[in-house]
C-alpha cells in the first residue's frame, strides 16, 4: 500500500481522497482545532493540532517507510484578493509555502501536489525564477497549472491552482470520463424523504441527515441587495439571481454574509435563502455521511469553504497511482464507503437578522433602467460628509480602471434644458415635479434613517426603482429630437454604450439633476 502525509490537512479533503484511492494516510498536519477535530472525528485518527511553520523537519517528520505522496493546501487567504483591498499579504503567505516545500525537499516523495487559489500559480512562476524566494526549489515544481473543479465531478466550478510533480497528463485525461455535475442535482437528491448522496451514491433517510436545516428566508431587503450586488453590479460582471441550478454551484467561500455578492442563493417555497451546511458540504464534494465538527455555524462554513474537495484529490491520488483512462473508476465505485461518525455533531444557531444597523451604514446602488454594464450607470449613494451621511445621484461612465463621474446639478440641466423643444422640457418638469410632490418627506436625512432601521430598510430600494420608472415614463412622453452627439460634447470622449442609450442618458441627465435638489 503507498504512503501519504498532508500538510495543511483541514478537514481531511486529502485524506478522504487517499482513502478513496487505498493509500495509506500515514499522518496529517493541521493548526486549526475545528478543523482538525473535524479530521480526526470522520477517520477516527487523534492527530494534535501542529503549527506547521514551526515543524522541526528532522525531528517531527520521522517516518518508519518511505512516505511515497506529499500532498497539502497551504492557507489561501494571503493570496486572496479580498483580503487587504485585493492585495493580500503574499510575503505572509509564502512562508508556508517555502516550508511546505522544505518538506517535499527533504522527504523525496515520488509524487507531490499543492492546492491554492489561483493567483498561486503565477506567484510560484515568478519566486521559482532566479531572484526570487522559491528559487532553490524551481526542480521540484514541473507542474503548475490552474482547473476548475466542475471538470472532474464537482458540482461545484471552484477554480484552483495545482502545483507539485505528479502524472498531469494523465490527470487531466480522466476529464473525458467524468460526467459534470449540477447545484440542481445536489439540491433535488437532497429533497426527498430518502436522501441521495449526488457525489457517492450513498442512501439514508431524510430523518438521518445531519445539517439538513435552513436558515430563514432572506428578508426582502436582503434578497434585494444580493439581487442587485449579483445582477446589476455597477462594475463587476453580472451573476445569476437566483442560482441557475442547471449549472455547477458558484465557488463556496469561507466567509459570506447572507447579503454578500459571494454567497449562493436559492428559491424555497416562501422566499429566497442560502444554501444549508449539509447542502455546501455536498458542493464541496464531501459524503452525507462527513459530519462537520464546527463550534457555530461560522465555523462549519469556513471549514467547508476553506476545505480541498475530496473527489479532485482522488483523480489526482489515482494519476500518481498510474491508474490509466480505461480502468478508471469514478468515487461512487470505489472500494471504501465513508461511515458517519458517532460522536455527537454539534448543532449550531443561525444569526439573528439584524433589527438595525450602523448608523453610518452605506448605500450604492444603480437606478433600474439607468444601468448600461461595465460601470456605466447611474447610481443612488451615500457619503460621509461633516459627520452625516449625504444621499446623491451620480452618473459614472468608462470602465473599471478609470471610472469617471459626471455631477447631476442645476449647471448640467440648464445645459440640456436649453437644447430641449420647449414641450418636452414642459412635459419632463411636469412629472418630475410630481414625482417630487409624491416623495414629500425624502431627503439625505429620511433615507439614511430608513436604511439603518429594519422595518424601513427596503425604502431606500423602493426610491431607486420609482425614478426608474419615472424615466421609462419620460421616454414614451418625449420625442428628444437629439442624437449621442450631445453626450459625447459633455463626456468629451465617445461611448458606445452611451449612444447606444442615449435618449434614457439624456433623460437621466436632466431629470436627477432636479430630484438631487431635493436630497
Amino acid at each position: 500500500m503507498k504512503r501519504a502525509i498532508d500538510l495543511y490537512s483541514g478537514i481531511g479533503g486529502w485524506t478522504l481522497g487517499m482513502k478513496l484511492s487505498g493509500i495509506e494516510n500515514v499522518s496529517s498536519f493541521e493548526w486549526w482545532k475545528d478543523a482538525n477535530q473535524t479530521h480526526n472525528f470522520n477517520f477516527g485518527t487523534s492527530h494534535k493540532e501542529v503549527n506547521i511553520r514551526e515543524l522541526n523537519i528532522k525531528k517531527d517528520l520521522v517516518f518508519d517507510k518511505q512516505i511515497d505522496f506529499v500532498v497539502g493546501s497551504p492557507p489561501c487567504t494571503q493570496f486572496s484578493f479580498a483580503n487587504k483591498g485585493g492585495n493580500g499579504d503574499i510575503a505572509d503567505g509564502l512562508i508556508d509555502i517555502y516550508k511546505f516545500l522544505e518538506v517535499v525537499a527533504y522527504l523525496k516523495p515520488k509524487y507531490w501536489a499543492m492546492e491554492n487559489v489561483p493567483r498561486v500559480a503565477g506567484i510560484l512562476r515568478e519566486q521559482i525564477e532566479k531572484g526570487g524566494q522559491l528559487h532553490k526549489f524551481k526542480k521540484l515544481i514541473p507542474v503548475i497549472e490552474v482547473i476548475d473543479t466542475s471538470d472532474f465531478g464537482v458540482p461545484q466550478s471552484r477554480k484552483r491552482m495545482i502545483a507539485g510533480n505528479f502524472p498531469i497528463e494523465l490527470f487531466n485525461s480522466y476529464k473525458s470520463k467524468i460526467v459534470k455535475k449540477t447545484l440542481g442535482d445536489v439540491l433535488n437528491n437532497l429533497s426527498g424523504d430518502q436522501v441521495v448522496d449526488t457525489n457517492y451514491g450513498y442512501t439514508m433517510p431524510k430523518s438521518q441527515l445531519t445539517d439538513a436545516e435552513y436558515e430563514p428566508d432572506l428578508s426582502r431587503m436582503e434578497a434585494r441587495v444580493n439581487r442587485d450586488m449579483k445582477s446589476f453590479h455597477p462594475v463587476y460582471n453580472n451573476m445569476s439571481f437566483p442560482e441557475n441550478l442547471s449549472k455547477p454551484a458558484r465557488t463556496v467561500t469561507a466567509t459570506c454574509t447572507r447579503v454578500s455578492r459571494e454567497s449562493i442563493i436559492v428559491k424555497s417555497p416562501t422566499g429566497y435563502r442560502r444554501l444549508s451546511v449539509r447542502e455546501r458540504g455536498v458542493v464541496q464534494g464531501f459524503p452525507i455521511t462527513y459530519q462537520f465538527y464546527g463550534s457555530t455555524l461560522n465555523s462549519k462554513f469556513k471549514m467547508i469553504g476553506n476545505a480541498v474537495p475530496p473527489i479532485v484529490t482522488y483523480y489526482l491520488f489515482q494519476s500518481m497511482l498510474g491508474t490509466d483512462l480505461s480502468n478508471l473508476v469514478t468515487p461512487d465505485k470505489a472500494a471504501y464507503q465513508h461511515k458517519s461518525p458517532v460522536v455527537p455533531i454539534p448543532k449550531s444557531k443561525f444569526d439573528n437578522v439584524k433589527a438595525n444597523f450602523p448608523e453610518d451604514r452605506k448605500f450604492m446602488y444603480a437606478i433600474p433602467n439607468l444601468r448600461y454594464g461595465s460601470g456605466v450607470r447611474f447610481e443612488l449613494s451615500n457619503n460621509l460628509k461633516n459627520d452625516k451621511q449625504v444621499w446623491s445621484l451620480k452618473f459614472f461612465y468608462g470602465n473599471s480602471k478609470n471610472i469617471k463621474a459626471v455631477s447631476l446639478d442645476s449647471k448640467l440641466y440648464n445645459l440640456l434644458a436649453k437644447k430641449l423643444s420647449s414641450t418636452d422640457l414642459k412635459k419632463i418638469n411636469e412629472i418630475t415635479k410630481d414625482f417630487i410632490n409624491d416623495h414629500k418627506g425624502i431627503n439625505s436625512k429620511s433615507l439614511q434613517k430608513m436604511w439603518v432601521t429594519k422595518d424601513e430598510a427596503h425604502k431606500p430600494f423602493d426610491f431607486i426603482d420609482d425614478i426608474g420608472e419615472l424615466i421609462k415614463k419620460a421616454d414614451k412622453l418625449c420625442e428628444l429630437k437629439l442624437d449621442a452627439k450631445i453626450i459625447e460634447g459633455i463626456l468629451k470622449e465617445d461611448n458606445k454604450k452611451l449612444a447606444l442609450n442615449y435618449r434614457s442618458v439624456i433623460l437621466g441627465f436632466i431629470i436627477l439633476s432636479k430630484i438631487n435638489e431635493i436630497l
